[in-house]
Parts: structure tokens; sequence; C-alpha cells
């Protein structure tokens, strides 16, 4: 896990109140330099991945030859996935650097058995996913100026001023909060994968009614940057309360739920025996 000031500004502008919701978010910068407990992730994911395979090699080996036909491409490992084909190690460790993301991020959770690539999906462009991200937050909190989608960030535009503010000081989204991810990430060079899967571990949970979830990954920099909101029901307790508060999910493992918990879990993914 990586502190960065300024992504606690983004994070800052991705926690508010809505007549309807409390919208909580956050924006977490990870290195993806495998430490000790990286590579045991990664070797878990990979057997997985293995195991699948030949459970359907000996489920093929039983059918008929027209139904083994129709099980062959499943069959493949160099089937494609959101991350390419699954034969390459890179398209592995991309995986499972996700995964170890989602972990960190959630130290309630653990997504390491429960997740599979098709749980993901990349976006076609940086920007596509910059402007769901930017229209789906102008929707959630209008502001009084249109600038927030009539001037989209450009990479490389020089600095930009500081965001609007609520009366309160807090910040809003706006064009500034993509320059402080670009200066972390150098977003032309990225690729933006969300995570979309069948059942959202999130929904219900602590009033949890909807998420969105994107990952962020430039290979050269060995950098993951996870941003992501969820819609609370304006019913449900306060954001503050639910930061402390543990999770009942299928999902969970098990883990202590408190703010300290969340930052050692991240130390051990990522540090492994140093943390």
């Amino acid at each position: 896990y990586l502190p960065v000031r300024d992504l606690e500004l983004v994070a800052s502008a991705l926690n508010f109140e809505t007549p309807d919701c409390h919208i909580v978010g956050g924006c977490d910068l990870y290195t993806t330099k495998a430490a000790g407990s990286d590579k045991k992730l990664y070797k878990t994911i990979e057997n997985s991945l293995e195991s699948q395979y030949e459970s359907l090699l000996r489920l093929s080996a039983s059918l008929s030859p027209p139904e083994a036909a129709s099980l062959a491409e499943s069959m493949n490992l160099a089937r494609a996935s959101p991350f390419g084909p699954l034969s390459q190690v890179s398209s592995r460790r991309t995986f499972a650097y996700l995964i170890a993301t989602l972990n960190a991020s959630h130290p309630d959770y653990d997504f390491s058995h429960t997740l599979r690539p098709t749980d993901f999906r990349k976006e076609r462009s940086v920007r596509s996913a910059m402007n769901t991200i930017d229209t789906t937050l102008y929707n959630l909190r209008p502001r009084p100026s249109a600038a927030l989608l009539a001037v989209p960030y450009q990479w490389g535009s020089g600095a930009i001023a500081p965001g609007a503010q609520t009366p309160n000081g807090s910040q809003t989204w706006g064009p500034r909060m993509w320059q402080l991810i670009d200066n972390e990430m150098a977003l032309k060079d990225c690729e933006i994968y969300c995570y979309t899967p069948d059942e959202d571990p999130f929904y219900g949970d602590d009033g949890s009614i909807w998420s969105l979830n994107y990952f962020v990954f430039n290979k050269a920099k060995k950098r993951v940057l996870y941003l992501y909101l969820r819609g609370l029901s304006a019913i449900s307790q306060s954001p503050t309360a639910l930061v402390a508060k543990r999770k009942h999910s299928p999902y969970s493992s098990g883990g202590a739920s408190s703010v300290g918990a969340g930052a050692r879990k991240r130390a051990r993914y990522w540090l492994g025996d140093r943390a």
C-alpha cells in the first residue's frame, strides 16, 4: 500500500451524502512488486486455474465425442480473458494483482478463492471509464456549473485549479481529481478493469444497494490504483459507523474490521514478513 496525500483528496470527493444515499468510496494505490505473500497468492491462483482445467479434462474423458467437442472451448487454457490468454503468466499475474488489491482494500473479505477472470471486464479505453465515473458522480452530486462534464481532463494539460468545495470544506469531484490520479499513474499508459461479478458481494451489506469498482493498472510503473464507490441506503447507519462495523458475508475472511486491521492486512500483502 502506498500512502499518497493527494489521493486522500481524491478519496474525500468520493464520500458524501445525497437525499437517498450515503456514498462511501476510496482511492487506494498499491505497488505490484512481489513480496513473499504476493508470490504465495499468485501461486494459489495459478494452481486454481490449472485445477479447473484438469477437472474439465477429466469431465471430457467421460463424455461422448460430440459432448466433448462442445466442451473444448471451455477446456482451452489459452482462451481469451479480460487480461489476455490465461496460458500467459502475465495474464494470470494481472488477475492476481486485482484479487490482492480487493483483499487489501476490503480486509473483511477474502476474494482469493471466489473470483474468476470473467468477474472482470476490461474497459475499451481509459477515457470511456473516466466518462462513466464522471457521469455517475455528477448525477449523484450535481454541481452548480457544468464544468465537470464540459471540461474533461486532458493528459499533460498543465496545472488545474483546485476543484469546488462544499460549504463544510470537503472536495467535490472534478477534473482536478483526475490530474492527481494522473500524477501517480500516467493514465495514458494504463489499462482499466471493472469488477462486475454476477453477485455483488457488497450488495445488502450494511444497506449497500450498488457498488462501482475500477482498477487502473500501469504495468511499467508496477502500480494498481483501486477506485470504488458504494451507495448505501439513507436509512442505514452512518458511513462513519460502517467503517468500524464488522461485515458478515459469504466472502468474509473472519478478520477484524478496524481501520488498523486493514492497514496491517495491506502491509502483509505487499511487504510480506517485513510488515
